[in-house]
């Protein structure tokens, strides 16, 4: 089982902006899974443990609207039914 936190982005900029605004908290740039649509095809993946320093990191420093990107909380199974996959409220 794989368990992360996604941000997917109407822009690369955005997309690219935000992973260098969250260096300190160790996210990676990966492609948008495909069971998400999002116009931009790059996402920022954080990790469970560094959670709450990114959405510290985004409430206290970055410009992004809500209508800019979209959160989740993906958890990954082995297989795709066993894979589930929760918008979350924009971070605030």
């Amino acid at each position: 089982m794989d368990e992360y936190y996604l941000l997917t982005f109407e822009s690369t900029h955005a997309a690219i902006s935000t992973e260098k605004l969250l260096k300190p908290a160790e996210v990676t740039i990966m492609p948008v899974p495909r069971f998400i649509s999002a116009s931009c095809g790059i996402s920022v993946r954080i990790r469970p443990d560094r959670k709450e320093q990114a959405e510290g990191i985004i409430r206290d420093s970055s410009h992004l609207t809500p209508s800019e990107y979209a959160y989740y909380h993906i958890i990954r199974g082995a297989t795709a039914e066993e894979t589930t996959c929760d918008r979350l409220e924009p971070i605030a």
